[in-house]
């Protein structure tokens, strides 16, 4: 009898245990158990059945989530760039003995982490797209219901990265959350150590401004400033960093001509200066410690022009500002074909360049000549007494400015002046008349006798300067034209000169 009774007993054990659930008996299992006696009265053998006992099983609760991690060891590690949407994958397990549903959250677990940018807690939709993976299928879930025991779910928390986020190793690169669950049938059963990283790679970009023309005088030095920027999201170092620049002298028609320009640096980053010959170099040396996302670089190019240049001699300086750095992690948006990091600083010479002619027509009369656009190079022909006009033209060829200018005629020898005029194309200005190139009068009748063989006329325009006189502070811009007009007649007797007066007809 004792026999019968232990075997029915664990018959009973064995159909609890076999279950082999998370935490045992699964939840409102029902436990019977009956005793049973076997006796013979010496003549029946009987057995009698007691009345069953049950034992209901209650509901234990309890939740997992996985990768655990804490904020000096995540979980989980993903590299996200600035602008880009990141994805913690865990799994949640109801290791209680009964269904039950989770309240699950997503929260910052370091200052780095922005708030606003989780876009929230998914559950994965194992009908659509591909099972543990995100897809566009997935649900977004505050909680995870009626999930059964020793049953679980994957969960992905996504998180959006802001653009302009710091990267690589500046301190705080790393953004790090924590996925929390509660069950809902036992709000004490939790896990909340389960943190994940997104490190934030390193976007490496550079701009360089800006491309420049601007005019340099012989001898003269023209600067330059150009600005470079880190604009990527991490501190650059000078090995992030490599300058190159090629130089290339042109004349006016586009032909390579040797280059007697000459160039130098100055960079500044704060209180550091540099200044040399070698851009890569002082950049480098500017660079220091870093510089740092959004920082800048400023770049002074100082070029020297030769001391004769030919008028349009130019010097064309591409700088460009790349990064060879490549590696895990490292988006490099600024290799050496990148046109934001390539500059040209072009040095053009401006110089005066000054052209005469001169021009005969035979004249009517002595206040009736051709204009000057009718006189020719000659040669003409003339009796004694009769009159002629000279025309002189002085032109600005070039593109700089001329100082100084002076046009000037040796009165030929028989030939005797009787009249004298000018015109000038510049605004601002004031004829002046000389004999000697020292004494200057605006009134040509004040000169005195102009006499054919010994007397030179000069003209020029004063708009610089001491008034009375012509000096280097007088200027004769670009295009600007001077012409002189001279009538008088061939010479018949032993007169060669006189007072002349002013007129300015024809011109």
């Amino acid at each position: 009898m004792k026999k019968l009774l232990a075997t029915t007993l664990a018959l009973a054990a064995f159909s609890v245990f076999s279950q082999g659930l998370a935490v045992g008996t699964a939840a409102n299992t029902a436990i019977s158990n009956t005793g049973y006696l076997d006796l013979t009265d010496g003549v029946t053998t009987t057995t009698l059945t007691s009345t069953p006992v049950v034992v209901n099983v209650t509901q234990v609760y309890g939740i997992t989530i996985t990768p655990d991690g804490t904020t000096t060891a995540p979980g989980q590690n993903v590299t996200l760039f600035p602008g880009q949407t990141g994805i913690l994958t865990y799994t949640l397990t109801n290791t209680g003995n009964g269904t039950d549903s989770f309240n699950v959250a997503a929260a910052t677990a370091n200052a780095t982490a922005q708030g606003a940018s989780i876009l929230g807690v998914y559950l994965d939709n194992p009908t659509t797209g591909t099972v543990g993976s995100y897809d566009a299928g997935d649900t977004l879930v505050t909680s995870v219901a009626s999930l059964a025991a020793d049953a679980a779910r994957t969960l992905f928390v996504r998180y959006s990265l802001p653009s302009g986020t710091t990267g690589g190793s500046a301190s705080g690169a790393a953004h790090q959350l924590n996925l929390s669950g509660t069950s809902a049938g036992d709000t004490t059963k939790t896990d909340t150590n389960n943190v994940g990283q997104f490190t934030v790679g390193r976007v490496i970009d550079l701009t360089l401004s800006s491309t420049q023309t601007k005019t340099v005088a012989p001898n003269g030095t023209v600067t330059f400033t150009d600005t470079l920027t880190n604009t990527g999201n991490t501190t650059l170092t000078a090995a992030d960093i490599t300058a190159t620049v090629t130089a290339a002298a042109t004349n006016a028609a586009g032909a390579s001509i040797t280059n007697g320009f000459t160039t130098t640096y100055t960079v500044v980053n704060g209180a550091t200066t540099v200044s040399g010959s070698n851009l890569d170099t002082l950049i480098d040396s500017a660079v220091g410690a870093g510089l740092a996302a959004g920082s800048s670089l400023t770049i002074t190019v100082n070029v020297a022009a030769p001391s004769a240049p030919n008028d349009r001699d130019q010097q064309a300086l591409s700088i460009t500002a790349f990064s060879p750095t490549t590696g895990t992690g490292v988006t490099n948006n600024a290799p050496s074909t990148d046109t934001q990091g390539q500059i040209v600083n072009t040095a053009v010479v401006t110089r005066g360049v000054g052209s005469v002619t001169k021009t005969v027509a035979l004249c009517s009369s002595a206040s009736s000549c051709p204009a000057r656009t009718a006189a020719t190079a000659g040669p003409i022909s003339a009796k004694p007494g009769e009159y002629v006009v000279y025309y002189l033209e002085a032109t600005n060829t070039g593109t700089g400015t001329l100082t100084n200018v002076r046009l000037r005629d040796v009165l030929p020898s028989d030939f005797v002046p009787t009249s004298v005029g000018a015109t000038t194309s510049l605004t601002g200005g004031t004829l002046k008349f000389s004999t000697d190139g020292t004494a200057w009068a605006s009134d040509v009748t004040t000169l005195g006798t102009l006499t054919g063989g010994s007397s030179t006329l000069h003209v020029a325009v004063e708009n610089g300067g001491v008034a009375t006189t012509i000096t280097t502070a007088d200027t004769f811009t670009a295009g600007s034209t001077l012409r002189l007009r001279i009538v008088g007649y061939i010479r018949t007797g032993a007169t060669t000169g006189g007072t002349v007066t002013r007129d300015d007809s024809g011109l």
